[in-house]
C-alpha cells in the first residue's frame, strides 16, 4: 500500500460547476447514479484508487489518486461524451494538497452556489459510499472525507453560516414567494421524491402550509406516504399533466436524465409558475416560450437565497478558520505517516538492545525480569517520542533528519 504522502502526492480533482458553467451548460456534465458507478468501475479496473464522484443540482465532481491525469481526463470526458471546447471551458482541474483543501470547502459549504447549504454534508457521505460499493480502494479518501465531515460539523454548529434556510429546497419556497402577491391557496404540484424533492416538501410543510399541494412520483407508494406525513393530496404519474393544467406552480425535483416536463403538458395560455431544481434541468426550456408561463432553473432559485445572505457574511472568516484548522490536522496525520515506519525500527531497535543487556544480566526470577522490561519500555517509549517530536516540531529538515535518525537506529549499526 502506497503511503500516505504519495498517495497525496498523486490525488486529483476534477469540477465542473457554477464557477464555470451556467445551467445550460452544465447538463452536459452531469451524470446519474448509473454512469457514476461505471465510471468508478473504468477508473478502478485501469488501477486508479481514492475514486469518488460527488454530484450535486450545481456541481460534479470526479476525484481520484494513483493514475495518470490526462489519461483520467481522457476516460472522464468519453463518459460524459461532452465535447472538446465545452470541457476545456467549464472544468476546474486540482492536485495534491490543492485538491484535498478544495474538497474539505466543498464539505463544509464554501464552494456552494449558496453558502452554508445544509445539503452538501449528505450528498458528500452519499458519494463516499457509491465509491465503496463499488470495489475501489478508498482507505485513504475514507479517512480525508471523515475529516471533511468533521469540519462541516464544527462549522454548521461553531458559526452561523448555516443559520436559517439556505438549501436549493428552500429556495423553491422563496421563489414562490417572489413572483406570487399570496400561497394562500395556490395550486402547487411538486414531481419527484428522492432527497431533494423530501427535502423540498419539509419546506413546503412548514413555509407554505396555506397552499394546496400535491406531490406526484414514479413510485406511488413513496407519493402516498408523503402526502400522508404532510398533510398534501397524491396523484399517480399517469396524471402528472392533468395535474399540470390546474396547477399555478410547478416544482420538479426528479433526477432523470432528459426532460420529463413538456410543452404538450400545459395550456399555451397558462399561467404557470414552474421551478426545475433537477440537474440536468428536467424541464424543456420550450415551455418558456408560453407568454404566461415563468421558467426558473436552480441558477435564478440559488439568487433568492443569496440575496438572504449578507445578515450571515461576517460567519465567513470563523468558517475559514475552521477549515484551515482542520487542514492542519490533515497534515499532522500526513507527516505522522512518514515518520511512523521510522519510529517503528526505533522502537525495535531499542527493544534487540534491551533484550541482549537482558540477557547478559540474568535476571533474578521472572519478577524481576518483567520489572525491568516495564522499565526499558518507558525509557523506550520516552526516546521514541523525544524522536517523533522533533521530527514534527523543531526540524527544518524532516526528510534529512529522518535519513540521520534511521542509520543511526538501524539494526546493523547495533
Amino acid at each position: 500500500m502506497a503511503s500516505v504522502d504519495k498517495v497525496l502526492g498523486s490525488f486529483q480533482a476534477l469540477s465542473f460547476s457554477f464557477k464555470k458553467a451556467e445551467a445550460s451548460s452544465r447538463d452536459a456534465f452531469t451524470m446519474g447514479p448509473e454512469a457514476q458507478g461505471t465510471l468508478l468501475e473504468a477508473l478502478n479496473a485501469r488501477g486508479a484508487r481514492n475514486t469518488m464522484v460527488l454530484s450535486t443540482c450545481n456541481r460534479t465532481e470526479v476525484y481520484w489518486s494513483d493514475f495518470d491525469p490526462d489519461h483520467a481526463h481522457d476516460l472522464i470526458q468519453a463518459h460524459m461524451a461532452v465535447e472538446d471546447d465545452a470541457w476545456a471551458q467549464a472544468q476546474l482541474a486540482v492536485h495534491g494538497m490543492e485538491a484535498v483543501a478544495h474538497l474539505f470547502r466543498v464539505g463544509c459549504a464554501l464552494e456552494s452556489q449558496i453558502p452554508g447549504d445544509t445539503e452538501i454534508a449528505g450528498q458528500l457521505k452519499l458519494a463516499m459510499r457509491q465509491a465503496k460499493d463499488h470495489g475501489g480502494d478508498v482507505a485513504w479518501l475514507d479517512r480525508v472525507v471523515s475529516l471533511v465531515l468533521k469540519a462541516s460539523k464544527r462549522v454548521k454548529s461553531e458559526t452561523g453560516l448555516s443559520s436559517g434556510a439556505t438549501s436549493v429546497a428552500f429556495s423553491a419556497v422563496q421563489c414562490m414567494r417572489h413572483h406570487l402577491s399570496s400561497l394562500e391557496g395556490v395550486e402547487v404540484v411538486l414531481l419527484g421524491l428522492g432527497k431533494l424533492g423530501r427535502n423540498t416538501c419539509k419546506n413546503l410543510a412548514k413555509h407554505a402550509s396555506k397552499a394546496s399541494i400535491t406531490v406526484v412520483n414514479r413510485d406511488e407508494a413513496k407519493a402516498r406516504h408523503a402526502a400522508d406525513v404532510y398533510g398534501f393530496t397524491s396523484a399517480q404519474l399517469d396524471d402528472l399533466t392533468p395535474a399540470i393544467l390546474k396547477a399555478r406552480v410547478l416544482i420538479v425535483a426528479t433526477g432523470a436524465q432528459g426532460y420529463t416536463v413538456t410543452p404538450d403538458m400545459m395550456h399555451a395560455d397558462q399561467a404557470l409558475l414552474v421551478l426545475d431544481m433537477s440537474m440536468p434541468r428536467n424541464v424543456d426550456p420550450a415551455v418558456a416560450d408560453f407568454p404566461n408561463v415563468v421558467l426558473v432553473d436552480v441558477d435564478e432559485m440559488s439568487q433568492h437565497a443569496l440575496r438572504q445572505l449578507n445578515a450571515r457574511k461576517h460567519h465567513f472568516p470563523h468558517a475559514e478558520r475552521i477549515v484551515e484548522e482542520e487542514l492542519q490536522e490533515f497534515k499532522a496525520w500526513v507527516d505522522a505517516s512518514k515518520v511512523a515506519p521510522l519510529l517503528g525500527a526505533v522502537t525495535q531497535t531499542l527493544r534487540n538492545y534491551r533484550d541482549v543487556e537482558l540477557g547478559k544480566l540474568k535476571p533474578d526470577g521472572e519478577e524481576d525480569e518483567e520489572r525491568l522490561v516495564q522499565l526499558s519500555e518507558k525509557l523506550i517509549q520516552k526516546v521514541t517520542t523525544q524522536v517523533a517530536t522533533y521530527l514534527k516540531t523543531k526540524s527544518d529538515k524532516v526528510e534529512e533528519d529522518m535519513e540521520v535518525f534511521g542509520q543511526a537506529f538501524h539494526p546493523s549499526n547495533s
